[in-house]
């Protein structure tokens, strides 16, 4: 009678169990995690941008993921009297692909060499990277093949990237991966600008990716913030720069999906 009870009692522990765990894998939908506010717009247009260029931002675009917070902690502390610039897009994709593809796609860096952008300073659509490419450590110039393959949950890699105008640059990238949410996170390593006006430092430009699979579609979101020392002619052309890249890398890596 004892063994019975037992027997009775871990059945419905177990029930209990797996009813806990399938509420906590519950699907999202869009509207779950879109402000209602640009809900309507994103489903019908699949795109909003919005740029900033304040020392305090609020993010407008966020959606209410698990790693809302995660991109908020990464905002850089910006100096006073310096150039600030956040880029935020938004997309709506109703087809999706599984965040395991999606999370292949961004450790592909050797791909983005097909990136194609508008140059404000040449006035045509070229290529924004001449190079492109995972490296063996921080700041190293050894390539090494894309690691897109796996889980990428916890890991940390780096690469080069030689881009038309900001010339090579090493980043560091680090992935946070569960089964319907991707963070991709690209934080340079060293100095970068404009030919020799080297007016951003290590670790002042953040490029946050974030992918949410819901039950109907896909949400993609790229968050780029940028610190830059004052220096003359600088603010335009970062501004115009950062945009167009922007613009072609969050558009790029929604045409890969």
């Amino acid at each position: 009678m004892k063994g019975k009870i037992l027997f009775i009692a871990s059945i419905i522990f177990l029930g209990v169990c797996t009813n806990m765990l399938a509420q906590n894998n519950a699907g999202k939908k869009v509207k779950d995690i879109v402000d209602s506010k640009y809900l309507s717009q994103l489903t019908k247009e699949g795109k909003i941008v919005v740029t900033h260029e304040d020392q305090v931002v609020n993010l407008e675009l966020l959606p209410k993921t698990a790693y809302a917070s995660n991109i908020k902690n990464n905002l850089i502390k910006k100096q006073p009297k310096h150039f600030y610039y956040t880029y935020e897009a938004l997309y709506y994709l109703p087809e999706t692909i599984t965040v395991q593809k999606a999370s292949e796609i961004a450790r592909s860096i050797s791909k983005m060499t097909t990136i194609q952008y508008y140059s404000n300073t040449r006035k045509k659509v070229t290529s924004l990277y001449q190079k492109a490419y995972m490296t063996k450590g921080e700041n190293s110039n050894e390539a090494i093949s894309d690691i897109n393959y796996g889980n990428c949950n916890g890991k940390t890699f780096y690469c080069l990237m030689d881009d038309a105008s900001f010339g090579v640059t090493h980043y560091q990238l680090d992935y946070i991966q569960t089964q319907n949410e991707l963070l991709t996170v690209f934080r340079n390593t060293d100095d970068m600008g404009l030919g020799l006006i080297k007016a951003i430092l290590p670790k002042d430009l953040v490029i946050n990716l974030l992918i949410q699979e819901c039950d109907d579609g896909m949400v993609v979101y790229l968050c780029a913030d940028l610190d830059s020392k004052k220096m003359p002619g600088v603010r335009g052309k970062i501004t115009e720069s950062m945009t167009a890249r922007m613009d072609a890398i969050s558009s790029w890596f929604v045409s890969m999906m």
